[in-house]
């Protein structure tokens, strides 16, 4: 997989936890999104991260935050977010790849 194709999928993971009582409340009308399975696979690779890529995780893409929102709860340059950003697109890219 490449770094595109894992922040394309960050990016519908941030969109669905953005949304997450509208994906839940359709699952009686509609079924269940097939997003559920890529954030299965990815909540299971994020356990085995580092813990500040694991929070950088949990900030940016399940709680919806800004970069900068994000680096104020973390204590440190929105820059430093945006490298451990990076850092987590090619940990989910290794992880694609094992």
């Amino acid at each position: 997989m490449t770094i595109e194709e894992v922040k394309s999928d960050l990016k519908q993971i941030r969109y669905y936890y953005a949304h997450e009582k509208e994906f839940e409340g359709a699952i009686r009308i509609i079924g269940e999104s097939a997003i559920k399975e890529k954030l299965e696979l990815y909540n299971t690779w994020i356990r085995s991260a580092p813990s500040q890529l694991y929070y950088t995780y949990l900030s940016l893409y399940v709680h919806f935050n800004s970069q900068t929102v994000a680096a104020e709860d973390m204590e440190c340059s929105v820059g430093h977010v945006k490298r451990l950003n990076r850092e987590l697109c090619e940990f989910f890219q290794k992880e694609t790849a094992a």
